[in-house]
């Protein structure tokens, strides 16, 4: 059976939420401390296929703090056994805060298969503010976890989700920033946000952040090491869509009662992403 390593603790408040939405669909999962997470060994990390890092609240969501983080995971020594553990076939998949700690670590995008350093960062919403909202996605290239799906409606929540290569006074030129850019929009983009005419946008409130060339999600060269601002766990059931109320009415209008209301007629977008992944590593 699939096994998963949810990892929660430090602030993180989604991980029940995508522990179920595993269970769902078919995995057995362990909750896992991100301190334990630092510390263990490699047979202990390699009895599970899935390495989950959710959002929510890490470090108290204060800013950067997918870079704190980030700084505890470079001076635990467990960096290298991460990248063996996803080169194995494994997979590594981090949410909102999850993927602001796998983009500031290096983790991703890993131009090259170069972890060594951060390529971009995910700063401050355009919008000045906690952003939470429905928001519509595309997938953009081929990925495991995304196979049978092209459009897909994803909840955001976040206050700091805006890709960025470069900015005025930061460290990393123009030059070198854009050749980082058109290698990860060539490479590495799995999701983007979209218009209603489904083009990549930057424009709010398409986009909640303002994330450069509508980037949401990305992946290393395997698609083993991935993660998107967006949380898939909360739209594992159809009740938790923001159309749901007319979805039920026209349900009723079919003949399909409240008491029907079971099965595959109450699975969310977001399940078949979790579903894609166990199904992946079997």
């Amino acid at each position: 059976m699939v096994k998963a390593y949810v990892i929660n603790g430090l602030g993180i408040g989604c991980d029940e939420e995508v522990a179920h939405a595993y269970e769902k669909a078919g995995a057995k999962v362990e909750m896992v401390h991100f301190r334990q997470l630092l510390s263990m060994s490699k047979d202990k990390l390699f009895e599970a296929q899935i390495i989950n890092l959710a959002g929510g609240f890490l470090h108290g969501d204060f800013g950067g703090a997918g870079m704190y983080a980030a700084n505890e995971l470079e001076h635990s020594g467990i960096k290298d056994l991460l990248i063996e553990f996803a080169d194995e076939g494994n997979v590594i998949y981090g949410q909102c805060n999850g993927f602001q700690f796998l983009v500031k670590t290096g983790l991703l995008p890993g131009i090259n298969s170069d972890y060594s350093k951060q390529i971009l960062t995910l700063t401050h919403n355009d919008c000045g503010n906690y952003r939470v909202a429905p928001v519509m996605h595309k997938a953009d290239q081929a990925h495991f976890a995304f196979k049978g799906i092209d459009m897909i409606q994803l909840w955001c929540r976040h206050a700091e989700g805006k890709g960025q290569f470069n900015s005025k006074y930061g460290s990393v030129s123009e030059e070198e920033g854009e050749k980082n850019r058109q290698e990860v929009n060539k490479n590495h983009v799995i999701l983007r946000y979209v218009d209603n005419n489904g083009e990549p946008t930057e424009k709010f409130p398409f986009s909640p952040n303002g994330s450069i060339d509508g980037i949401a999600g990305l992946a290393n060269f395997n698609g083993h090491i991935f993660g998107n601002m967006a949380h898939p766990e909360v739209s594992i059931y159809s009740s938790r869509d923001p159309d749901w109320f007319v979805q039920k009415d026209r349900l009723r209008r079919q003949g399909i009662k409240a008491k029907d209301l079971e099965g595959e007629i109450m699975e969310g977008q977001g399940l078949k992403i979790f579903r894609n992944i166990v199904n992946y590593v079997k």
